[in-house]
C-alpha cells in the first residue's frame, strides 16, 4: 500500500466513522427510557410507634411522587405532596403544608386553610399491621366525600 492511497483511505474513512457516531449517539439518544416498574404499596422503614413521638412529617417517594406520612390524631396519614391548585409540591413549615407558588396552605388533615387551592390535598390509603407495627402506604387515593 503506498502513502498517497493510505491517505486517500484514510480520508474516506474517517468522515465515515464519524458520521457513524453521530448517528449512533442520534439513536441513542431517540430510544425510549425503560420504563420504572410502578409499585403498588411502599412499606415504611419505620414502624408504627417511630411516629408516636415525630411531630414532622416523613417525606418519602412513591412512583416519583413526593409524599408526607405523618400522625393525625390517633392515625396515620399519607399525602400527596402536590397542591390542588398548580400542582406545585408542597412543603412543610411551621405545622402546616405551604404551597410556595401561591401561598396556599393546608393544615395538618390536609384541608385547605388558605386560599387559592381549591380542594385538600390528595390521600392515600395506609395501612398499619398490628402484630408487627409496620406502616404500609399503597399506591391508590382514598375516595373523598362530598
Amino acid at each position: 500500500m503506498t502513502r498517497r492511497m493510505f491517505e486517500h483511505l484514510a480520508l474516506l474513512f474517517f468522515p465515515v466513522a464519524y458520521a457513524g457516531g453521530l448517528l449512533a449517539a442520534a439513536l441513542n439518544f431517540l430510544m425510549p427510557l425503560p420504563r420504572r416498574p410502578r409499585q403498588s404499596k411502599l412499606e415504611l422503614d419505620q414502624k408504627r410507634d417511630y411516629f408516636d413521638d415525630a411531630s414532622e412529617p416523613i417525606e418519602l417517594e412513591l412512583n416519583g411522587k413526593k409524599i408526607y406520612v405523618l400522625k393525625v390524631g390517633d392515625s396515620l396519614r399519607a399525602f400527596d405532596a402536590r397542591c390542588t391548585h398548580l400542582d406545585c409540591n408542597v412543603r412543610w413549615k411551621e405545622g402546616a403544608f405551604v404551597c410556595p407558588c401561591h401561598n396556599g396552605q393546608f393544615n395538618a388533615s390536609g384541608e385547605v386553610t388558605r386560599k387559592p387551592p381549591p380542594t385538600p390535598l390528595q390521600e392515600f390509603e395506609i395501612k398499619v399491621d398490628d402484630e408487627s407495627g409496620v406502616v404500609v402506604v399503597y399506591a391508590k387515593y382514598l375516595k373523598k366525600q362530598a
